[in-house]
């Protein structure tokens, strides 16, 4: 099956609603955040659509160009909360389409490296094939979400840290 065509973009104010209804967040409003991050120039939430259904959000990904926050983590951008949804559209070639546009998107600005955390083995496999080495480099993903009656939960999750070192196109200057 040839890979899905898709769109990635920014993320926009007026997609902050659409997004919430596409991947509720609820009272964590993880959209939101990414968006204001994105605002304070430390990173770009980007947004994925099929071309052919350019109103359709099927994937996400914020890259953090300021990097991971752990300190053991070597500094280059950060690809952080990769996603395609609905779990259907999973497996299709869509998350691969997004990683060739992100790593797209890094050269542009310049940079020669980009990392992620992989906290389970069965996207580890597919950022392997990709070119992504896995560094060795453990370490703690820490994020706080907020439920139903406001409570906050402050979740650390163990990961691992995967790198990619960014070669320039054929042709490219």
């Amino acid at each position: 099956m040839p890979a899905p065509d898709i769109l990635l973009r920014p993320c926009a104010a007026g997609d902050l609603e659409p997004l919430e209804c596409w991947a509720a967040t609820g009272n964590s409003r993880t959209h939101e955040q990414r968006f204001a991050r994105q605002l304070a120039g430390t990173s770009t939430y980007f947004l994925a659509t099929l071309r052919e259904g350019p109103d359709a959000f099927v994937g996400s990904a914020e890259i953090r160009w300021d990097g991971c926050l752990d300190e053991a983590v070597p500094r280059c951008p950060e690809i952080n909360g990769l996603q395609v949804w609905p779990e259907e559209l999973q497996s299709r070639g869509i998350g691969t389409a997004m990683l060739d546009l992100l790593e797209q998107k890094a050269r542009e600005r310049g940079h020669q490296m980009l990392g992620l955390g992989v906290t389970e083995d069965g996207p580890k496999r597919l950022y392997l094939r990709r070119g992504y080495e896995d560094t060795g480099i453990d370490y703690v993903d820490r994020y706080t979400w907020i439920d139903e009656h406001l409570i906050e939960h402050h979740v650390a999750d163990p990961a691992r840290w995967m790198a990619k070192r960014l070669r320039t196109p054929a042709g490219a200057p």
